[in-house]
């Protein structure tokens, strides 16, 4: 398969792909809890995989997922009356369960017809603050999967969810691309560890030492090792002492599949959504176990921290009610770059982290774009995502299941000095969070 090829299969994730039908095969992350929390409230249309669907919660505050689009004349169900136990289409009345079972036919007659025929309706759960859908065969549904926060009360984590007009392979990488880190977010970085922008805490782990590590060293060592749940690396790092030895670093990230991310520091994972090729959400998910960081200040450091405040949501397009507003960040505007200010202190112009993030994954156009890449050795982890996504599609494809539906191993970000003459690996399992 030439490179071309290759490409086609990773980024294209519509209908009939087989990205699409390997994708399908995980739960997903598809809106926030906040999204549909009321009972009886305003039906919710989701896109993901570059289809419609429509998200409600009835009566008694069951979460139902169908298509959008009625099965008696196409509808839309986002448009329809959610009350009473289920969602009424305007057009003609069919009413819908959460599982797609019609519950009246007010223009049929035959009081039979409704045991004949469904709504196509998919598995949906609710975890951490997040709706969770899964798209695949029924018989296929792989065990739900597990993480940290979802055993925490509410109080005690944050989730936000962005849109970045990108394909979600150009988020995923960058999420696992280490060593862009410390070019691309150079300003926050060097503002935290002066003591002169915010600094939050949560889970008890301190950003100043990470951000520290990732600034000395924009060309650390890449090792990679894959696992049942899919990948994790070390960014080894270099770091001279005045006795004349070296102290060796490891910053280790873990890949998820089909599509999360977990960073050190740690009590962080992200999660992308491909909505579309060129549209994906990020959902990012922070926890203390120890105290509330929903309410107050401690919520406020971490949007402020990496981007993700009401500044980032608005005035750079990150929030979905603003996103597509003609004057938000853009190609035709530069992203909203402020050249002015890269004459003075800022090194991007842009404001911090994941506005960055966005912005340069954005610029590196649609998915029929494909120009030619000279990947080098710090890229070694993004090599291995890509080829473990395209074995997963073609295996899929091959009627075989993929890698990653129910992994033994949960992953685990750590950072840490690797003692002399030890392997990060072993030491990994002593220290990882």
């Amino acid at each position: 398969m030439d490179l071309i090829s290759q490409k086609k299969l990773l980024m294209e994730v519509g209908s009939g792909t087989p990205m699409n039908a390997c994708l399908k095969r995980f739960w997903l992350p598809i809106a926030l809890s906040t999204d549909v929390a009321e009972n009886d409230g305003d039906p919710m249309r989701v896109r993901t995989l570059g289809q419609d669907y429509v998200l409600f919660r009835d009566s008694e505050g069951r979460l139902g997922l169908l298509d959008e689009l009625c099965t008696h004349r196409s509808a839309s169900l986002c448009l329809g009356r959610n009350e009473e136990g289920g969602l009424r289409c305007l057009y003609h009345g069919w009413k819908y369960a959460v599982d797609g079972t019609i519950l009246d036919t007010p223009n049929v007659r035959d009081p039979r017809f409704k045991e004949r025929v469904r709504q196509p309706a998919y598995a949906v759960r609710e975890a951490g603050g997040i709706i969770w859908g899964y798209f695949g065969p029924q018989d296929k549904e792989p065990p739900f999967q597990h993480y940290p926060f979802f055993d925490l009360p509410d109080e005690n984590i944050v989730v936000e969810l962005l849109v970045c007009s990108a394909n979600y392979t150009r988020l995923v990488e960058g999420l696992i691309d280490t060593t862009h880190t410390g070019s691309l977010h150079q300003d926050a970085l060097r503002q935290l560890v002066a003591g002169e922008g915010p600094a939050p805490s949560f889970g008890g782990k301190p950003r100043v030492a990470s951000a520290g590590v990732l600034a000395q060293d924009l060309a650390p060592d890449i090792e990679v090792q894959e696992t049942d749940f899919g990948l994790r690396y070390a960014a080894i790092s270099q770091h001279p002492q005045p006795d004349g030895t070296v102290r060796r670093r490891a910053r280790v990230t873990s890949f998820k599949h089909p599509t999360s991310i977990l960073i050190q520091s740690g009590h962080l994972a992200q999660l992308v959504l491909p909505v579309d090729d060129d549209r994906s959400y990020l959902f990012m998910a922070f926890w203390d176990p120890t105290r509330n960081i929903r309410d107050g200040e401690a919520r406020q450091e971490i949007r402020t921290y990496y981007g993700i405040d009401d500044i980032a949501k608005d005035f750079y397009g990150a929030g979905r009610e603003f996103h597509d507003l003609p004057d938000r960040p853009n190609k035709s505007n530069n992203w909203r770059q402020d050249r002015e200010a890269m004459k003075n202190d800022s090194f991007t112009g842009l404001y911090r982290f994941i506005p960055e993030d966005f912005a340069v994954s954005a610029s590196m156009g649609p998915v029929g774009r494909s120009p030619i890449e000279h990947l080098v050795p710090s890229d070694l982890a993004i090599a291995r995502f890509r080829r473990q996504m395209i074995d997963n599609a073609q295996r899929v494809q091959k009627g075989e299941d993929p890698r990653g539906l129910a992994p033994r191993e949960q992953p685990r970000p750590a950072q840490y000095d690797i003692p002399e003459g030890e392997d990060w690996r072993d030491h990994y399992t002593r220290v990882a969070d």
